[in-house]
């Protein structure tokens, strides 16, 4: 009987890795145009590579199931399966049946979240805004959530509020309590990187929410990284400019209009 080594089947999962990677590369590409503008190649190696991994954490297998995963993660977000934004995935990646129906339960509660929460990037007219999303991060990185109404609220309460106002669909969607947890969680993860002041913590939430609670470590934004990164070497106020200042371009490059 031939016998495979532990180095050889290594060799050949490693093979087989790149070839996934590389269809799975082309196929985002073609998924998801406007990610090509702000997601190189190595990072877009990078989010397959973890995407896979994360997928068959779930018992999703199969290369469609890893697909379908992976363009969630582009979607909502590297961490997208436990960001309280996004509970609409807890069910189907937990439950204890077929992969392939709770892939396919996954992907359609996906889609129905987006049609949900649509009328947040649209104008009156029902138009899709290209500079709403960079507009819409301006309101916490100044101090809309400080109004005098809620001036004896703590920070997470105004935020809370700011939130509704910002993002009344997606609030409505998600409800109360992950909307609280969505805030607590990103004030407590901002306090990691040494954001200790309103508008630093306030930035972050604003970041968390538009994309997704692991937004600092996804390798879409590697901008983030690198700027909360800076903690000991940059003072607080530079580092929220960092931020700012990425997360700006980023968001202009992925609605531009050209190519």
């Amino acid at each position: 009987m031939l016998k495979i080594s532990a180095m050889q089947r290594g060799m050949f999962e490693r093979a087989a890795l790149a070839d996934f990677e590389a269809r799975m590369s082309a196929h985002l590409k073609r998924f998801s145009p406007r990610h090509r503008r702000i997601v190189g190649d190595p990072e877009l190696g990078e989010l397959i590579v973890a995407g896979h991994k994360r997928a068959e954490l779930y018992g999703l297998a199969s290369e469609r199931s890893a697909r379908i995963y992976i363009e969630l993660m582009l979607m909502f977000g590297v961490g997208f399966d436990t960001d309280p934004q996004h509970a609409w995935a807890v069910e189907p990646l937990r439950a204890d049946d077929d992969e392939y129906r709770r892939v396919d339960r996954l992907r359609d509660a996906a889609w129905r979240h987006l049609d949900r929460t649509a009328g947040d990037d649209l104008d009156a007219a029902g138009r899709s805004q290209p500079g709403r999303a960079a507009a819409q991060l301006q309101h916490f990185a100044r101090p809309e959530y400080a109004l005098s109404d809620e001036a004896g609220l703590d920070l997470q309460a105004r935020l809370v509020a700011l939130l509704r106002r910002v993002f009344p669909a997606k609030c409505e969607d998600i409800g109360e309590p992950a909307l609280a947890r969505t805030v607590e969680q990103a004030l407590a993860k901002a306090r990691t990187f040494a954001l200790i002041t309103e508008r630093g913590q306030a930035l972050f939430v604003g970041l968390s929410v538009i994309l997704g609670a692991g937004f600092h470590g996804d390798p879409q934004f590697t901008w983030a990284g690198r700027a909360l990164a800076e903690i000991g070497s940059a003072n607080e106020r530079t580092r929220i400019e960092a931020l700012l200042r990425g997360a700006t371009e980023c968001l202009d490059r992925f609605w531009a209009e050209e190519g």
